[in-house]
């Protein structure tokens, strides 16, 4: 599931955290594991760079190889310390599981400071911005400020990782040199299903000179092409972002570009100038169709603005990705078919469904924490399919409801190869089966028959539409 829908790029918050380093007179050495097939470069790099500190960027997927790496360091002798997004919401699970400290917030200038307390041979017990354990107990250092400026941070240190085994891959695939640029760091919205333990709800932004500065180094150094925004959500403030397209276009890089965005920052005038400077695609959390659910998630949206970005952006021509969310708290299958609805009438040319994964540290979390399943029960890696607590309905509810988007994407795909008549006969069927077959069979008879009686109304089909694309 990872390697099908997690596009490859390097770790930025390592490459900074590198570069960093070098700035404090600290030698780093980084090993990326993207294309390794076990710890074997781990092993290699602790016996050839004898390092003061190992440390290691952990997310929940990942967290048993991030303990695996502990344990070899511990062997030989060299501390162990862990940052991320999964240590900083569970620092106790990777403390037991072997680290010596864990950094639950931003990295930079602790572990500058455990590096030199390490070579010094000094305790990290206490270090400002680290959570350690003595005696059974948890002991956290003072609280660290977050960089107040983050022009002052250094370009990443690009030359400590394979950037032609990335680069390499997307050119074989898309036919360009792709890279990834962090612009900002945090985010000021309060999603209720989203854990942001390292920035919390700071943000800060790079000045738009200094970003194009970025976006030049890669093009002259990697003949970059194609740039992603990988900010948790671009352009928030409207003044900043339009001095950074000045500069971009003053600049003549000339370059296509995407990023991950919020509805309503989604402006006709504003994507239509985007677009003329290379916006290619935008991520968009759509997440529902149902108002009742996005209330729910605390998105801070409403469907009108939904509707109004996924015109625009059809308008313009440019790719929309859908993130979409089933099983969340509160959900019914009428919220789910009013999500298929507006799935079907905008036909997003990519999308993603998932299963709602509570993440520790979230209100999603607290409130399904009682009924959260058995660890035993659960798949060690979700992919977005693996139903993590008890729902309104059964996993195999949401993993048919899932079926049913693929299917719609299909017969999208299928317009000029199929016939109109015979690809609405196939949708028609598709619908038939699910009210009068499949959801009776997954939920039973009775069930089946309320879910029905309750529907007031179908998912209308629209009438097939060809997305149009501008020029230039």
């Amino acid at each position: 599931m990872e390697r099908k829908y997690v596009e490859l790029y390097p770790s930025l918050g390592l490459l900074t955290l590198g570069a960093y380093a070098r700035t404090q007179r600290i030698v780093p050495t980084i090993v990326d594991l993207t294309f390794a097939r076990d710890l074997a470069p781990v092993r290699a790099a602790i016996r050839d760079a004898q390092p003061d500190l190992v440390g290691v960027h952990t997310k929940s997927l990942t967290a048993r190889r991030a303990m695996e790496v502990a344990r070899m360091a511990a062997g030989a002798g060299v501390p162990s310390v862990a940052g991320g997004p999964d240590a900083a919401t569970r620092p106790e699970l990777y403390l037991d599981g072997g680290f010596d400290a864990v950094v639950p917030g931003e990295g930079e200038r602790t572990v500058v400071d455990l590096t030199e307390r390490a070579a010094s041979g000094e305790t990290l017990v206490g270090t400002p911005g680290s959570v350690t354990r003595t005696g059974g107990k948890l002991t956290r250092g003072p609280p660290r400020s977050f960089l107040r400026d983050l022009d002052e941070l250094p370009l990443p240190a690009w030359d400590l990782i394979d950037m032609d085994g990335y680069l390499g891959r997307w050119e074989r695939r898309t036919g360009e040199r792709r890279a990834a640029v962090l612009t900002s760091r945090g985010c000021p919205f309060d999603c209720s299903w989203c854990s942001k333990p390292t920035f919390g709800r700071t943000y800060r932004q790079q000045s738009p000179e200094r970003v194009v500065a970025e976006l030049e180094a890669l093009r002259a150094r990697f003949r970059v092409d194609y740039v992603r925004f990988c900010d948790d959500v671009f352009g928030v403030n409207r003044r900043w972002l339009e001095e950074l397209l000045d500069r971009m276009d003053r600049s003549g890089l000339d370059l296509k570009f995407e990023c991950l965005a919020r509805v309503e920052l989604l402006k006709p005038d504003l994507l239509a100038r985007m677009r003329t400077l290379g916006l290619a695609r935008v991520y968009v959390g759509v997440e529902s169709g149902s108002q009742k659910m996005l209330d729910l998630m605390n998105r801070g949206t409403r469907l009108a603005q939904i509707e109004r970005a996924a015109e625009s952006l059809r308008t313009e021509g440019i790719r929309q990705f859908w993130f979409l969310m089933l099983g969340y708290p509160g959900e019914t299958l009428d919220d789910i078919e009013a999500t298929l609805r507006l799935f079907r009438r905008f036909s997003p040319e990519e999308y993603s469904v998932s299963i709602a994964v509570p993440v520790p540290g979230t209100r999603f979390y607290d409130s399904v924490r009682e009924r959260l399943k058995p660890p035993a029960r659960r798949r060690a890696s979700t992919g977005g399919t693996a139903l993590l607590f008890e729902a309104a309905y059964p996993r195999s509810m949401y993993r048919w409801e899932q079926a049913r988007f693929d299917l719609e994407a299909a017969l999208r795909r299928a317009h000029g190869r199929l016939s109109d008549r015979l690809i609405a006969q196939i949708a028609n069927a598709a619908d038939r089966f699910h009210e009068r077959v499949a959801t009776p069979l997954i939920l039973g008879t009775g069930a089946a028959a309320r879910a029905r009686s309750a529907r007031t109304v179908r998912s209308p089909r629209p009438v097939p539409a060809v997305t149009p694309v501008r020029p230039g």
